[in-house]
C-alpha cells in the first residue's frame, strides 16, 4: 500500500522520520543541535562538580567555560578529552 505523503526526514532526507531518529540519528543535526544540547549538559555537570570542590565558577552554569583538565586534591576534571580505556568506547 503507497502511503500518501513521503515519510523522510525533512532534515537529512536519508531515513524514515520518527523519534529516533529524531534524537539520535539524524546526520544533519548531529554535528550541531546534538552537539549543542550534549555540551550544554555536561557543562552544567562540570560547573557543578567544580562549584562542589570549592572551585571559583560564575554565578550562572550556562555562563561556565570550562577548562580543559583540572587538578583538585588528586582529582582530575576533565573537559572534552580523549579517555584511554582497555575497552573499545564508541563515543568520546
Amino acid at each position: 500500500m503507497k502511503q500518501p505523503f513521503d515519510c523522510k526526514c525533512r532534515m537529512c532526507w536519508k531515513a524514515e522520520e520518527h523519534i529516533k531518529h529524531i534524537v539520535v540519528g539524524c546526520t544533519t543535526l548531529m554535528p550541531s543541535e546534538y552537539a549543542n544540547r550534549h555540551n550544554v549538559a555536561s557543562g552544567y555537570i562540570h560547573w557543578t562538580i567544580c562549584k562542589l570542590l570549592g572551585l571559583l565558577v560564575s554565578d550562572k552554569y550556562y555562563k561556565h567555560l570550562p577548562a580543559r583538565a583540572i587538578n583538585v586534591n588528586g582529582t582530575t576534571i576533565m573537559w572534552d578529552l580523549p579517555v584511554i580505556t582497555d575497552q573499545t568506547v564508541l563515543a568520546n
